[in-house]
C-alpha cells in the first residue's frame, strides 16, 4: 500500500495548486500563537519548545494511522498516506515549475526575475548575485530542495508511514519559522536545526547514492569523500554537481541554465531508481 500511496501522491502533487491546506502559513500562525504562551513560562527556547510545537498535530495523526490504517480494506490508510505525502512534498509550486521559471528568466537575461526564481528554489531570500553566478547556485538548490521536498519525506513515509512524512515536514517548517522570526530564540533555532540534521542524515546519503548511480558514479563518489567532515548541505550539493561531471569546486566553473535543467533531470532519474528499488523490495517481501 505504501508504494501505491507514494505513486498516487507523486501524480496528485504535480496537479495540485500551490498554497491551500499544504501551505506553511497556517503552521506559522499556530507556532506564533504557541510561542506567545510558552515563552513567558520558559517552555519555548530549547528542545522542549520544539517538542511541544510538534506533538499536538502529530499525536492525533498517529492515532488515526493506528486506528484507521486497515479500515475499508486498507483504503483509509491509503488515502491518509496520499494526503500526508502531498502535505510533506510542500505547498509551493512543483520543483519542475520552479526550475522552468528560473531557466526562462535566465535565458531572457532578466536578472530580477531570475533572482526571484532562485529565491523560490532556495525557499528563502538569498544574497544578490550577478546573473552569471546564478546557475551554479540554482543547481545546488535543486539538489537540496529535492532532498527536502521528495527524498526525505519519502524515506520517512516508508519507514514510519504518514506520521513520518508529516513529522518531517513539520520539523522543516519549525526550522523555517525560526529563520523568519526575529524573536524566536536561539535555543529553539538550534534545537530545530539539530532535529532536522538528524532527520536528513540518512536521506542525504540515499540521495547522494541515487545521484551517483544516475550520473557519473566515480566523480560523485570522489566528491562525497573529499567533502567528508564539511557542511552537510555543501557536501550533498557538490556530490550532485560531480554526478553531472561538473569540475571540482577549486576549478573554474562556467555553468548555464542548462545545468539547472540537467540537475533536475538527474534528480528525477535518481528518484526513479529509488522507486524501482522500493518496488523490488515490495515484491520480494510479498513473495
Amino acid at each position: 500500500m505504501k508504494l501505491i500511496a507514494l505513486l498516487l501522491a507523486l501524480v496528485a502533487h504535480s496537479h495540485l495548486p500551490p498554497g491551500g491546506w499544504r501551505s506553511a502559513r497556517g503552521f506559522f500562525r499556530y507556532a506564533a500563537w504557541l510561542q506567545g504562551r510558552l515563552l513567558p513560562r520558559g517552555l519555548w527556547n530549547h528542545g522542549g519548545g520544539v517538542a511541544l510545537l510538534l506533538l499536538p498535530p502529530l499525536l492525533p495523526l498517529l492515532v488515526l494511522q493506528w486506528g484507521l490504517g486497515e479500515a475499508l480494506f486498507g483504503l483509509m490508510g491509503l488515502a491518509l498516506g496520499v494526503a500526508a505525502l502531498c502535505f510533506a512534498f510542500g505547498g509551493g509550486r512543483t520543483l519542475e515549475a520552479e526550475v522552468a521559471a528560473f531557466t526562462a528568466a535566465w535565458h531572457r537575461g532578466d536578472e530580477t526575475e531570475a533572482g526571484l526564481a532562485l529565491d523560490a528554489l532556495a525557499g528563502r531570500s538569498l544574497e544578490a548575485m550577478p546573473l552569471e553566478a546564478m546557475p551554479e547556485v540554482a543547481a545546488r538548490q535543486v539538489v537540496l530542495r529535492g532532498r527536502t521536498r521528495l527524498i526525505a519525506p519519502i524515506f520517512w513515509f516508508v519507514l514510519l508511514g504518514p506520521v513520518g512524512a508529516v513529522g518531517y515536514r513539520l520539523v522543516v517548517m519549525a526550522r523555517a519559522f525560526a529563520d523568519c522570526q526575529d524573536n524566536t530564540g536561539p535555543g529553539f533555532c538550534q534545537a530545530a536545526g539539530r532535529v532536522l540534521r538528524v532527520l536528513d542524515w540518512v536521506p542525504d546519503r540515499l540521495l547522494a547514492l541515487g545521484l551517483a548511480l544516475a550520473g557519473h558514479f566515480s566523480a560523485a563518489w570522489q566528491a562525497w569523500e573529499q567533502a567528508l567532515g564539511g557542511d552537510a548541505e555543501w557536501r550533498l550539493a557538490e556530490t550532485g554537481l560531480a554526478a553531472m561531471n561538473v569540475p571540482p569546486a577549486d576549478t573554474p566553473r562556467d555553468l548555464t541554465a542548462e545545468a539547472v535543467s540537467d540537475m533536475h533531470a538527474l534528480l528525477r532519474r535518481s528518484l526513479l531508481i529509488g522507486l524501482a528499488v522500493l518496488a523490488v523490495g515490495v515484491l520480494l517481501t510479498a513473495g
